[in-house]
């Protein structure tokens, strides 16, 4: 064993006997190549780029002066008012040709390069404008130089100060012959647009994709597109809306329109539906928004009759109606029929309504169908009840139980029946779900978050003796519990839905972890 150990100890000691040690390879910044760095550039602001780099050596100063290298300069970079200054100015000065887009997205950044900001055609590679209004006149001025630009393809300007005309503004704009996506953004406003309506077919802009938002009519909006015959998307947004009446009478021809999405506020379904018979156009997809106290939009015939009059190719349809809750004097009931949206022609496109519940509002909508969970669990009733509405909970107070029944549900039964309810409301009272599930009779399926068995706060101690009175009376079928935080919540899920088939839980809660759990099938 010695001579071993001394044999071995020889051979370490040996030189001869050593390894070669292989040499540690070592990267510095110069080591990479230039299509590495044009790949990075293409993440960083143009202003970061020229400081860190613009001063290194001769290889970074050739590099950033490459073609190949294009700037998206920032100014509302974090850098001071006087280092981004110098930096834009040597930019413009040297390397005009290579500048990508410049944004400026507040007033005091556009105040500070107003004065700088001219541009012309030796900017040939800019492509992207986000321009925020300074003064009018210098605004307009900026405006007029960018007819210049051989490839702006995008141009967003946000006129928060609402002192430039909008007209003069459009009237710009829409010459512009190589833009495709044109965003005019406003606070919320009845600025209008006092643009003729375009009936020279030899005048019309490139543009594709419009965004006109918290300004404009709709007869505005008509007047605008009147000179975008080659538009594909239209995102019009009024909060603030004047409509009384549409006064275009002509045919808007747009046979490139195949996505239309609208959200108002405080326009009749009169106006709206008059809006789009104003357009000719084959749409895909038409979502639209609003909040108003016309229930008439609720109206699935009538919605039916204008997507079978003006859009037999439209294959997604988004409806949202926020109503308000208000209190019970104001409450409006529906007075039509009820689940028309249940009906085979919204069926058969697969467009579903639902209802949702927050603090402000009862929302109802329309929307392509998506699978939900219960779905997942095959029985012989789904047939039946498969994309009929849902109603979704997402804020609810215990104390408040008399009114979500009495109000609440009430509105939405007079619209629609419910099938399939989810209240995301974290560890909610489970005195309140028997009532609330008793008002909803149909009910097939049932989603919670977690339950409590607790005392709620604020509520009188003489309600429980009325909810804990009635007797479940629900015919739920499958119920799904996303957190269990004790074993009785099991045994009062079997009370409440005593025919209840199928349970799922997501996580029980233990005293250390969280252990994932599996569908129970009851018998």
């Amino acid at each position: 064993m010695n001579q071993f150990n001394r044999s071995r100890n020889e051979k370490i000691n040996n030189p001869k006997c050593n390894f070669k040690r292989k040499k540690k390879s070592t990267t510095t910044i110069e080591n990479l190549s230039n299509e590495f760095f044009g790949k990075v550039f293409g993440y960083l602001d143009g202003c970061d780029i020229y400081l860190a780099f613009a001063n290194l050596n001769h290889r970074f100063q050739q590099m950033l002066n490459s073609p190949l290298v294009l700037f998206k300069i920032n100014l509302d970079n974090w850098l001071s008012k006087e280092i981004l200054i110098d930096i834009y100015q040597q930019m413009i000065t040297f390397n005009k040709h290579q500048i990508f887009s410049i944004h400026s997205s507040t007033s005091l950044s556009m105040n500070r390069f107003c004065s700088s900001l001219s541009f012309d055609s030796s900017f040939n590679r800019l492509e992207s404008l986000v321009l925020c209004e300074s003064q009018s006149d210098i605004f307009i001025s900026l405006l007029n130089t960018l007819s210049s630009l051989p490839c702006l393809y995008s141009l967003t300007l946000k006129m928060f100060k609402s002192s430039t005309n909008l007209a003069d503004v459009y009237g710009i704009t829409l010459k512009l012959p190589m833009l495709k996506y044109h965003n005019v953004l406003t606070n919320p406003s009845d600025l209008i647009v006092t643009l003729p309506v375009n009936t020279d077919q030899q005048r019309f802009s490139s543009i594709t994709h419009l965004v006109i938002e918290n300004h404009c009519s709709f007869n505005d909006v008509l007047r605008i597109i009147s000179y975008t015959p080659q538009l594909y998307r239209l995102d019009y947004t009024n909060t603030n809306s004047i409509d009384r009446n549409i006064e275009i009478n002509l045919p808007i021809k747009l046979s490139n329109l195949k996505y239309l999405f609208v959200r108002v506020y405080g326009t009749k379904f009169d106006i709206v539906e008059m809006f789009l018979s104003k357009i000719s156009m084959k749409l895909k997809v038409l979502s639209f928004t609003t909040r108003h106290e016309d229930i008439t939009y609720l109206d699935a015939n009538r919605w039916k009759e204008i997507i079978s009059k003006y859009f037999l190719q439209l294959e997604k349809f988004y409806l949202k109606y926020y109503a308000s809750r208000g209190n019970g004097s104001q409450i409006q009931l529906y007075r039509g029929t009820a689940n028309q949206f249940a009906l085979s022609f919204w069926i058969k496109r697969q467009w579903i309504f639902e209802v949702q519940r927050d603090l402000e509002f009862i929302i109802y909508s329309v929307q392509p169908y998506k699978e939900r969970w219960d779905e997942l669990i095959l029985d012989q009733s789904d047939a039946l009840c498969s994309g009929l509405s849902k109603l979704t909970f997402t804020n609810m107070h215990a104390n408040e139980w008399r009114n979500i029944i009495n109000i609440d549900i009430k509105r939405i039964l007079s619209l629609t029946q419910i099938y399939h309810l989810i209240i995301s409301v974290e560890n909610i009272f489970v005195g309140v779900l028997i009532p609330i599930l008793n008002s909803l009779p149909k009910l097939h399926s049932l989603k919670l978050h977690s339950l409590s068995f607790g005392d709620p706060p604020g509520m009188d101690p003489k309600e429980y003796k009325i909810i804990f009175s009635i007797r479940p009376t629900s015919k739920i079928v499958k119920t799904y519990l996303e957190k269990m935080n004790q074993r009785q919540d099991i045994f009062f899920l079997r009370v409440l839905c005593p025919d209840m088939i199928y349970l799922k839980v997501d996580w029980i809660e233990g005293e250390r972890n969280m252990v994932p759990f599996a569908l129970v099938h009851f018998e």
